[in-house]
């Protein structure tokens, strides 16, 4: 029994590296086909990379825009309070008390 699976195994590997022995000798007998070989396939590796670049920028712009819109519905919901927004806090005191309060005591 373990000689049949011995001498299957052995049919097995013969078969599988065929393939690779007329690989080898197609290469040695035809030199010029390597270019074109390494061409067929750093292209399609080329485009898979270039494809996922883009992929990946396009993501980025679709999430620098979404924040965007995030901060202009922000912007657009909070009352708008002019350019000197900031600076007073609560309301203004009336005119009378201002005057008063800035005036020099004269003695």
């Amino acid at each position: 029994m373990f000689k049949d699976t011995k001498a299957l195994v052995k049919q097995i590997a013969d078969t599988a590296s065929e393939p690779l022995h007329t690989f080898d000798n197609t290469i040695k007998e035809n030199p010029d086909l390597v270019i074109p070989l390494a061409v067929i396939h750093v292209v399609p590796i080329a485009l898979m990379i270039i494809g996922t670049t883009q992929v990946i920028l396009g993501h980025q712009k679709l999430k620098a825009e979404k924040e965007r819109t995030k901060q202009a519905k922000l912007r657009a919901t909070m009352p708008h309070h002019g350019p000197h927004c900031g600076r007073h806090h609560g309301p203004k005191p009336p005119m009378k008390l201002m005057a008063a309060h800035h005036e020099l005591p004269t003695e």
